[in-house]
């Protein structure tokens, strides 16, 4: 087996680095001696790997891949095999192949569209990719704006940073609420009134 990792940015490396600072199935942080222990291996040997300084044996990458739930070709490519058709079809990453699993896997509540299905409904809407494609280009011009790429010197007192936060925030806004439309549910000109418990009193 050629594994092909040489080199700190070769894939392998930087699957490793990727899964000691976020473990695949808790989140969580795994050190250098805690994988290595797991494994039976050395803590600086762990550290070669991860700076891409060598390679493991075809047995320590399995027992690795065994460690962090995955799989061997995940570790050496990015991608497990199972979903190596999407992700060259669509383009989407590991990740977001196993959250669009883990949305199908979640049971609804009784009446309730299951979390599938509301997916199912945002990614098959036109206004949805409408939606990402301005998102993007406003949270850039707020990203331009306080970083101080943009020309203020037509505009006098002008708060262009305040402006584009608010027009970030109201775009966002607008759609979540023509969503909800969408879906039965028209809050717009609703108001609700809370009363404290001791008002009721």
């Amino acid at each position: 087996m050629t594994l092909q990792v040489v080199g700190y940015n070769g894939m392998f490396p930087r699957m490793l680095r990727e899964m000691l600072d976020r473990h695949p199935m808790t989140g969580a942080r795994t050190t250098l001696k805690e994988l290595a222990e797991a494994v039976g291996i050395r803590q600086q040997t762990v550290s070669l790997y991860k700076n891409g300084e060598t390679q493991p044996t075809p047995e320590t990458l399995v027992k690795i891949a065994e460690f962090f739930g995955v799989s061997v070709d995940y570790l050496l490519t990015g991608i497990s095999s199972q979903n190596k058709p999407i992700h060259e079809e669509l383009g989407l990453s590991e990740e977001a192949i196993s959250m669009l699993k883990t949305a199908k896997e979640i049971e609804s509540f009784d009446g309730m569209p299951s979390l599938l299905d509301t997916l199912n409904g945002l990614l098959s809407d036109r206004d949805f990719y409408d939606f990402l494609d301005d998102v993007t280009f406003k949270a850039q011009q707020v990203k331009s704006a306080l970083n101080g790429n943009i020309d203020k010197s037509n505009m006098g007192n002008f708060d262009v940073e305040g402006y584009y936060i608010w027009d970030l925030q109201k775009y966002i806004e607008e759609f979540i609420l023509k969503q909800l439309v969408k879906r039965g549910l028209s809050i717009e000109e609703k108001s609700v009134k809370i009363n404290h418990p001791e008002q009721e009193k």
